[in-house]
């Protein structure tokens, strides 16, 4: 029932073939667990989700390719990425994607994120 992203919820067919009765029972849940999310008052995000330098992006849009949340869109207008911070998993592929540097992922060094592409590379 819950996807890959926070928030987006799958329920009968579009998740697998379903009969009515357990598609009925799955959009329930799903609906319960939107509203648990809405009670709290307030929506917490992941406290490591990337920012763009819009000075420093050439827009080469080499981030929306890297990715796997389509959590960046291009901005025609300014010929820059933006983040869509409610998609943003905090993974960092796109800031090793960013030849220019503009990417910047919140809360954690470049040491830190060179240490843990290590770790990746090396398992």
């Amino acid at each position: 029932m819950e996807s890959l992203v926070p928030g987006f919820f799958l329920a009968g067919c579009a998740q697998a073939p379903k009969d009515i009765p357990d598609t009925v029972a799955q959009a329930s849940a799903a609906a319960s667990k939107v509203l648990e999310m809405f009670s709290r008052g307030e929506l917490q995000a992941e406290p490591f989700i990337v920012t763009v330098d819009e000075e420093r992006c050439a827009g080469c849009r080499l981030c929306i390719v890297a990715c796997p949340y389509d959590a960046r869109v291009y901005d025609k207008e300014k010929g820059v990425v933006r983040v869509e911070q409610a998609l943003c998993q905090g993974c960092g592929a796109c800031v090793v994607a960013c030849p220019s540097g503009a990417t910047q992922q919140k809360n954690l060094s470049d040491q830190q994120l060179s240490k843990m592409v290590e770790v990746v590379i090396a398992n």
